[in-house]
């Protein structure tokens, strides 16, 4: 990226950082709806938004290898409901009808603007990835995207980690231009059928909105009715329509994956984190080790939880510690216990390693292809099985092993590679992958209904009620080059900032603090802990006892650590500004092509109620970016110590301010 400055308009951050006052509202967006023939409907949008958007529908049937596609008035299959105008959001209950008389099968629905596209500006969209891991940032809008099935093709779900494509977002998304406006459209749950997004054609953006059409087909007998997800879809300013978007879906009922209410959502994790210190080869002894420095250092500070994320058990199925890992889990939990730590833990439970003696044992218990093979997936050397929910005997065997783990003490249950509970197959009960997938998360928080759950590796909108905390993106560091490193801490960021709205469904997880090492500067180092605190949700560190002493002052600064925890994170004030070449997941590939990590430079936080506020301003890969932004009386700056003697430093400032702010640096303001 070339060096260059910038400057945001003063209104919009002055609103920003304002304070304790409550900010300009924006004009009220009034929606109006049509149903002319040959559409689902025409919606136009007027007042505070402007825009209009018209949708046909169709029915694709039969064989999800070679679906059938009709419209609405000849199918067999009917669409029986309607849009219905909210106000500001337009809002679409979704439910299918077989007036026929013989069986038939549903593949999916599309919802796809006509010739003329959409009626508004727009060359670019927030994408997001299929799961936890997934790539999430702003792209330009391709020029055309292939079909498969007769529609968009989709990629990046079931176990295809790395096959999302620009232009195809994953359950929700944005559309607009630079200056912010657009529409955000996206299935209101994931119960039933997958739903993505895929617009081309940047200079007559092409939507379609696809349920389905993903491996599933579900059989609807003469008469029988099938309640889909809904969809809901609102124009207006990207980050505020957002908010509105999961607000909604946050207050959706999204029984069976919720047998609890949603107020009992556990507060975020604080603490440490084995895993991108000790990967693999973590032992009892260096648990150990970090307990007592976690004890004296983090606990103090209300900094508890402590993680074992992986390493300890035989293999996947498994899930007690090995002989060569050096002591029981039930010992480790009672001397963690005795430290006042609370004892956390990591594992993959819908997937059994294919060697392990219960594949061979109990091949009903697991989800099959269509031709009797068993449906695999391999990580990096070993291949996996996937527990099929339908079967009592796999339930039974994840619950055993969560309530056992449980009994020994673990209180927080880091679960992984659940994608596995969500692929489409052949199961005992014939059912898709996302009702398999609700039934699993039932199961799951049923067994262990007062622990902390953190979802990872999980598809986002389908975990909407299960999860006390979300991973947001992909590990911060690998085992390949194990050290952090800028490029990986920028990811990251992205990754929080571009989802930060979804802490309507849960604690954001930025994945553990990492400050160790060379391979950053102290600079770096204070932006990865000024991104990570503004996550406001799960504040794990993962090399804090290694890392200098400045490091350790940055982060656990009393300034620093009351940001942490609150359940809010920041939102960004120029979130489409910047655009990324491809939806690249880790940037590990993005360092091999000599990609840079675009993402919003000015994030606001607010707290809940009002009175206490952050701005932070980021240089990421930028020479000086710039910015005036008007702080509120009673600002200050937070500045990072400049040696292992000195804690952080506190300079006032106020008023309409000029900010510059170095390449990889950040600066953070506090009221």
């Amino acid at each position: 990226m070339t060096s260059r400055g910038a400057v945001v308009g003063l209104g919009l951050l002055a609103l920003a950082a304002c304070g304790p006052s409550k900010p300009v509202p924006e004009p009220a967006c009034a929606l109006s709806l049509e149903y002319p023939e040959g559409l689902d409907v025409l919606i136009s949008a007027d007042g505070g938004c402007h825009g209009s958007l018209a949708l046909g529908l169709r029915v694709a049937t039969g064989s999800p290898d070679a679906p059938v596609w009709s419209d609405p008035a000849s199918a067999s299959l009917r669409v029986v409901s309607s849009w219905v105008n909210q106000g500001t959001a337009a809002v679409r209950e979704v439910s299918v009808v077989n007036i026929g008389t013989s069986t038939v099968s549903l593949v999916g629905l599309e919802w796809s603007t006509p010739d003329g596209g959409v009626g508004f500006t727009a060359d670019r969209l927030l994408q997001n990835g299929y799961q936890s891991w997934s790539y999430t940032g702003v792209l330009p809008l391709p020029s055309k995207l292939k079909e498969e099935n007769g529609t968009a093709p989709h990629g990046g779900d079931n176990e295809d980690l790395t096959g999302e494509q620009r232009g195809v977002s994953w359950w929700w998304t944005w559309l607009g231009d630079a200056s912010g406006h657009g529409l955000v459209v996206g299935a209101t749950g994931g119960t039933v059928l997958k739903t993505y997004l895929a617009v081309d054609g940047p200079k007559r953006p092409r939507l379609r909105i696809v349920q389905g059409v993903t491996g599933d087909a579900i059989a609807i007998g003469p008469g029988r009715t099938l309640e889909l997800d809904g969809l809901w879809l609102s124009f207006g300013e990207a980050t505020a329509r957002l908010d509105e978007y999961a607000a909604t879906v946050a207050a959706t009922d999204h029984r069976p994956a919720a047998p609890r209410p949603a107020v009992i959502r556990k507060p975020p994790l604080g603490g440490w984190g084995s895993w991108n210190l000790y990967y693999a080869n973590v032992t009892a002894q260096d648990l150990r080790t970090e307990a007592v420095w976690a004890k004296e250092h983090l606990a103090p500070l209300g900094l508890t939880d402590f993680l074992l994320d992986d390493g300890y058990e035989p293999s996947w199925g498994q899930w007690f510690a090995a002989t060569k890992f050096g002591a029981s889990l039930e010992t480790l939990a009672a001397e963690q216990k005795a430290q006042g730590l609370v004892p956390a833990i990591w594992l993959a439970p819908v997937y059994v390693d294919v060697t392990d003696p219960l594949v061979s044992a109990h091949p009903d218990w697991f989800v099959h292809t269509a031709e009797g093979k068993l449906r695999t997936y391999t990580n990096f050397g070993p291949s996996y099985a996937a527990l099929d929910v339908s079967h009592p005997g796999a339930r039974a065997h994840v619950t055993s092993s969560l309530q056992q783990l449980w009994a020994w003490g673990v209180r927080t249950f880091k679960l992984d590679f659940l994608f596995g509970a969500a692929i489409e197959g052949v199961r005992q009960e014939p059912m898709t992958g996302l009702q398999s997938y609700a039934r699993w998360m039932q199961v799951i928080r049923e067994a262990v209904p007062d622990a902390h759950l953190v979802g990872c590796g999980a598809p986002l909108l389908p975990s909407v009620g299960t999860f006390d905390s979300m991973r947001t993106g992909a590990d911060i560091a690998l085992s390949v080059g194990p050290e952090p490193s800028y490029p990986f801490l920028a990811s990251q960021a992205r990754q929080t900032i571009t989802r930060a709205y979804t802490d309507r469904f849960w604690a954001l997880d930025p994945d553990v603090f990492l400050l160790r090492g060379t391979g950053l500067s102290d600079a770096e180092a204070w932006t990865a802990v000024v991104a990570d605190a503004l996550s406001g949700g799960n504040a794990l560190f993962g090399d804090l006892k290694q890392a200098s002493a400045t490091r350790q002052a940055m982060a656990l600064a009393p300034q620093v650590v009351a940001l942490l925890r609150d359940g809010r994170a920041a939102r960004p004030v120029d979130l489409p500004a910047q655009l990324e070449a491809a939806p690249v997941a880790s940037p590990l590939i993005a360092q091999l092509q000599g990609d840079e990590t675009r993402l919003p430079h000015v994030w606001r936080k607010t707290s809940a109620d009002g009175n206490r506020g952050a701005l932070a301003i980021f240089g990421w890969d930028v020479e000086g970016y710039q910015v005036q932004v008007e702080l509120p009386a009673g600002a200050k700056e937070l500045v990072p110590p400049t040696s292992e003697s000195t804690a952080l430093g506190e300079v006032p400032l106020e008023g309409k301010q000029t900010v510059t702010v170095a390449k990889h640096a950040a600066r953070l303001f506090t009221w």
